[in-house]
């Protein structure tokens, strides 16, 4: 996801900031520090790997636009995370289980999307093609699967 105006300028500070030796980049030893003061504790590899996945001139440290890169990359994981989590909670909401075992019953879709939410999308038949197994009710996959499509 693309990072806004603000946002790119925050990483401004933080890159200028970090960038203790002012080369105008970031090497493993700067960005641990980065990592570290926004809470996070990465091991050796995982610095070099993160490094590794956005140093297109495979300089060893990271040029302003690589680092943008990163946190861009960042804040999608994190926007998936969110996602994720949100879908869990509405699964479980339904009648699932946090750990995403059981299932959502057809009646009670039937009765938040068309009785609570008022919403006049074809229910029975949009069930019927996500419940792959035929059971009748809606397993976490099938559930992710359905509110995928709408």
């Amino acid at each position: 996801m693309p990072l806004s105006g603000r946002e790119i300028d925050a990483c401004r500070e933080a890159f200028v900031a970090f960038d203790k030796d002012k080369s105008g980049t970031i090497d493993v030893w700067e960005l641990r520090q980065v990592l570290e003061a926004m809470g996070q504790a990465p091991t050796e590899e995982e610095l070099f790997a993160m490094i590794a996945e956005v140093d297109d001139n495979m300089s060893g440290s990271i040029d302003f636009s690589e680092f943008l890169a990163v946190v861009e990359s960042q804040k999608t994981q994190a926007e998936q995370l969110s996602k994720n989590n949100d879908l869990l909670d509405a699964f479980v909401a339904c009648g699932g289980n946090a750990d995403k075992s059981g299932h959502v019953k057809r009646e009670t879709l039937v009765k938040i999307i068309k009785h609570d939410f008022q919403l006049t999308i074809d229910l029975e038949e949009l069930i019927d093609s996500v419940d792959t197994d035929g059971s009748g009710e809606i397993e976490y996959d099938e559930f992710r699967v359905m509110l995928s499509e709408y």
